[in-house]
């Protein structure tokens, strides 16, 4: 079995004993439990949050891809905006005076119109100021649908790890609300898929739809699977564009 095909636990481990650390060591570096540690490790414990990642990447001084088995692609791959999106989402300084909602409302609106109609080019254009205004809003709602439009856009323009950032983001910014939870973790779903990551994008699902659906409904693993393990030859599922141009159409912006 060669490095890239190690489960991500056991790339951890891996580089964790290069770093001549212990599992307690790595647990005092990320102010988690030895615990916690040694599941990851085992794969007891699925990693399916970008940000814990990147956060076991930075203490383990390697690149997230290097843990994701995934070299990065040159930067002449780099389709034109995206190292734009890129720093909109690396930033975090706020704006001194919020937006007003109903205005930031129709900007997602319209960037809603914009992916279903398959303007992606425009749509990079549009995201970085959009991001920067919705970061600044007091409207969870609003933010994470800015988040999932870029998750989504990302994952046709085949940047999935910043897509998996990106969804990662919609899921911080839905908090405790239990259905933007849910709407974000279908983000989070589709930039695991795009990764070749099946298992961890259902594990990521699994628990999104028992948590909004009463137990009467609550689908198995097999119901997830024949939802989304079809789409193994394809992009990742666009759950709201399977009879459109490509883009969503849930009302995601209503």
């Amino acid at each position: 079995m060669s490095s890239d095909d190690l489960p991500i636990g056991r790339r951890v481990a891996s580089w964790r004993v290069r770093r001549s650390m212990t599992q307690q060591m790595l647990a005092d570096r990320l102010r988690r439990s030895k615990s916690w540690v040694d599941k990851i490790e085992r794969g007891a414990r699925a990693l399916d949050r970008y940000s814990v990642i990147q956060e076991l990447a930075h203490v383990l001084r390697v690149g997230p891809e290097v843990l994701l088995g995934q070299p990065r692609s040159t930067p002449a791959g780099t389709p034109d905006g995206v190292d734009d999106i890129r720093a909109a989402l690396a930033r975090y300084d706020i704006p001194q005076s919020p937006p007003r909602t109903d205005a930031l409302r129709r900007q997602v609106g319209h960037a809603w119109l914009t992916y279903q109609h398959a303007h992606y080019g425009q749509l990079v254009r549009l995201l970085p100021g959009l991001l920067d205004v919705a970061q600044g809003a007091r409207a969870a709602e609003l933010l994470v649908q800015a988040y999932r439009i870029t998750s989504l856009l990302l994952v046709k323009l085949g940047e999935a790890d910043l897509a998996w950032l990106a969804a990662d983001r919609a899921m911080s910014a839905a908090a405790a609300d239990r259905l933007l939870g849910a709407t974000a973790t279908i983000s989070v779903g589709q930039a695991l898929r795009a990764q070749g990551r099946d298992r961890l994008a259902l594990a990521a699902l699994l628990p999104a739809a028992n948590r909004v659906l009463p137990p009467s409904s609550r689908p198995g693993d097999q119901e997830v699977c024949g939802a989304f393990g079809d789409q193994t030859s394809r992009k990742p599922l666009d759950h709201e564009s399977e009879g459109g141009g490509g883009g969503e159409s849930e009302g995601g912006h209503g």
